[in-house]
């Protein structure tokens, strides 16, 4: 029995507008889209959409000073959105496979450089950091800061696991624990 396809659909905020995608993708994305696959066994595939499609997400006031103000915020739009593509693209999403990401400009706030749920459907993730994306994703898939590793060894030296969620450089790795919980989370879900 095969496992079930996971995807991640990026909505890119409206001050993002003038980014090139491929930069995007290669920037924050590559490496985490190939990673969660290949710990998961699962094809992962991710849509962007431009914030002219969602114009309720793509132009969401998302700089809140309490961040899961911003997350609530976000869900009600997303839920919006899922209705949309049902009613006119017959398109039903997976509450436990389809994962929705808004991709911000700007951090949430001075504490927040992203913010999602844990695990869960969605996030918000700024561009401010090569590895916020990949860490907040990492939430989604049931990653958290707790397991994180001190020690991954990377081609530069020792740096913190991308879970450390006050390390910065992180490595752009999951602890042994995380890539655990990631895969027991999925599990459930065959």
């Amino acid at each position: 029995m095969s496992k079930r396809p996971l995807t991640l659909t990026t909505f890119i905020h409206e001050d993002l507008k003038d980014y090139d995608t491929d930069r995007l993708y290669q920037d924050h994305f590559d490496w985490i889209l190939d990673e969660i696959a290949r710990i998961s066994g699962r094809t992962l595939d991710m849509v962007f959409v431009p914030p002219t499609d969602a114009k309720v997400i793509g132009a969401y006031e998302y700089k809140k000073e309490d961040e899961g103000e911003s997350l609530q915020g976000l869900l009600y739009r997303i839920r919006s959105y899922k209705r949309q593509m049902r009613a006119n693209h017959n398109r039903i999403y997976d509450d436990n496979t389809d994962k929705f990401l808004l991709l911000t400009r700007d951090d949430i706030n001075n504490r927040a450089l992203g913010v999602a749920n844990l695990p869960g459907q969605l996030a918000i993730a700024s561009i401010t950091e090569k590895t916020t994306v990949a860490h907040e994703i990492g939430h989604m898939f049931n990653a958290n800061h707790e397991d994180f590793d001190e020690n991954i060894t990377t081609y530069y030296g020792p740096h913190h696991s991308i879970m450390d969620p006050y390390a910065r450089p992180n490595a752009f790795a999951f602890s042994k624990k995380n890539r655990e919980n990631i895969v027991n989370y999925l599990n459930q879900f065959d």
